[in-house]
């Protein structure tokens, strides 16, 4: 029985481990990668992977085969210090885009089923009062948890959603998995995704997300404002606004 127990402890040891540098990476990572890391063999870190993926606190990309923190980890907490790292990076750039537009800008990051914004950036807002935002918020009822969502591997959307209760916000609110995945279809299609008043009503946004070199996406920046922030004469220029400062913002956190 002691046997057994120390033997289960090292176990726990080890998939602590794993667990500490999935949680530290911002990018997946192959099971080589966390093994080299981990000094454990390989044989051992495919088997702990194993029992950590089916039991949801990380998850393994099938296409890609390389893991990131599941979404049950993120039932212990945010990932603040990528959130953080990401606002200081992307600050002036953020800041540029609402200078120009005139309207809120948004920076989050994807935990589970809900967004974690990071940066509230407005020209009516001192620079004090925007680095201490922070807000969750559903991911199937605003643009920026849409986007986020589009540019993640399906089964990794199906795992996060499959005990979900989709919460209707308003009457404009996704509610099922079915009509999720298809406007998530359709985001990847067109680059960017749209809120039309589905977290609150008469609030409208456009997301962007913010991919590293697997098209993967670890953050997302919106705009938002009233329903004339969809108005088309003025939407394409937003858009385009946004994707070159999610390209910028990419290439300072993934060639760094």
């Amino acid at each position: 029985m002691v046997q057994d127990l120390k033997y289960i402890n090292k176990s726990l040891e080890k998939s602590f481990k794993i667990l500490e540098i999935l949680s530290k990476s911002i990018f997946p990572l192959k099971a080589s990668n966390i093994s080299r890391k981990a000094n454990l063999s390989r044989t051992t870190t495919f088997r702990l992977l194993s029992v950590l993926s089916d039991l949801g606190y990380i998850h393994k990309n099938l296409s890609s085969n390389t893991y990131t923190m599941g979404h049950k980890a993120f039932q212990f907490g945010e990932t603040s210090d990528y959130l953080q790292s990401i606002s200081e990076t992307s600050k002036e750039i953020l800041k540029d885009i609402s200078s120009q537009t005139n309207l809120i800008t948004y920076l989050a990051m994807l935990e589970g089923s809900q967004i974690v914004h990071s940066d509230k950036i407005s020209n009516n807002t001192d620079d004090a009062t925007v680095r201490t935002f922070r807000m969750r918020l559903d991911a199937h009822c605003c643009s920026l948890g849409k986007v986020m969502l589009a540019y993640r591997p399906e089964n990794e959307v199906s795992t996060i959603y499959r005990s979900y209760n989709f919460y209707p916000h308003t009457n404009n609110t996704i509610t099922n998995l079915i009509d999720l995945k298809k406007q998530l279809t359709k985001i990847r299609k067109d680059g960017f995704a749209l809120n039309h008043g589905e977290a609150f009503e008469n609030s409208y946004g456009i997301g962007v997300a913010i991919l590293d070199k697997d098209k993967r996406s670890f953050a997302g920046i919106a705009l938002s404002g009233s329903k004339n922030i969809l108005n088309p004469k003025s939407m394409d220029d937003f858009v385009h606004l946004l994707q070159d400062a999610s390209i910028k913002i990419s290439k300072l956190i993934v060639d760094n």
